[in-house]
């Protein structure tokens, strides 16, 4: 088991590192930004390197949607999911933008560096 933990590429270890910490936003939210680096950390390694989307991504995005019950939540994990994705070294933004549709959910924003959170309201999707 341990010759596993030596084939994770450094990057994703770093990155899920930085993830973690994360400074918890508006504690009014019901998402905290812990909660959005369980769910998503599974995606990092297709977001860095490409390859096979993991299960376990699609099912992290679901639900992080599926907890997304106010539009307090959404600004929150939208929040996350940018300051989380800017501490992660070689992340493609395009590649990260591919996973709602592979994952046949919906995301109601486009990850970009400079990406404004405060538009988003609870069902705001893309048309």
């Amino acid at each position: 088991m341990a010759a596993q933990f030596r084939k994770v590429p450094l990057t994703v270890s770093i990155a899920t590192m930085l993830l973690l910490l994360l400074a918890p936003l508006n504690a009014a939210t019901t998402i905290t930004c812990e909660q959005v680096t369980i769910w998503l950390t599974p995606c990092i390694s297709y977001g860095v390197l490409g390859g096979a989307v993991q299960p376990a991504c699609c099912e992290g995005i679901r639900a992080l949607n599926a907890a997304s019950k106010t539009t307090e939540d959404r600004r929150t994990q939208c929040n996350c999911v940018k300051e989380g994705a800017a501490r992660i070294p070689g992340l493609d933004y395009d590649r990260v933008n591919m996973l709602p549709d592979i994952c046949r959910s919906k995301c109601p924003y486009k990850l970009t560096h400079d990406l404004d959170c405060s538009k988003y309201a609870l069902n705001s999707y893309p048309s």
